[in-house]
């Protein structure tokens, strides 16, 4: 009973948010260690990649993604997240192969189901891979696409946002 209690909440949650096109606040401890809570990032342009270290067009991605990352570096009010569903041991592995310029969130599963799910008709929540999000200065997801041409869909909302 308390397990579907607790899908019910979410559930709702889940569409509530995406309905509102709010933004999906949480807090999380990046790869350094360091406090990343989303809700603080408010009146900056917030660029968030869901993604896993097994995901192939994850991977296909991350050099566009890194140019992104320089094309707005000396931009202090544009904020790149990666939220991985990856072990944090695993990623410190693969990054140091594959550097990924975004500030990664390790572990970020229930994350990314719970704040990014979308409910379907049968109540189950699916997170597609690659997925990006750009929230705005007032905290609306004012971009949300899917895979390799997302990274152009960024960069198009980036040059709307950051003037």
């Amino acid at each position: 009973m308390k397990l579907a209690l607790t899908s019910v909440a979410i559930l709702l949650f889940a569409l509530s948010a995406s309905s509102q096109n709010v933004q999906p606040n949480f807090a999380a401890l990046d790869m350094n260690g360091n406090r990343v809570e989303l809700s603080a990032l408010r009146g900056k342009v917030v660029v968030v990649n869901l993604w896993f270290i097994g995901c192939p067009n994850c991977m296909d991605e991350i050099k566009q993604l890194n140019q992104l990352v320089n094309d707005y570096k000396g931009k202090p009010d544009v904020v790149f997240l990666g939220l991985a569903a990856s072990k944090k041991e695993d990623l410190v592995k693969f990054l140091v192969k594959n550097p990924f310029n975004y500030t990664i969130v390790p572990n970020a599963q229930m994350i990314i189901l719970t704040k990014f799910g979308t409910p379907d008709k049968n109540g189950e929540i699916n997170v597609p891979f690659p997925m990006h999000y750009v929230i705005d200065r007032d905290g609306k997801i004012v971009l949300k696409e899917q895979g390799v041409k997302g990274v152009e869909a960024v960069r198009n909302e980036l040059s709307k946002q950051v003037k």
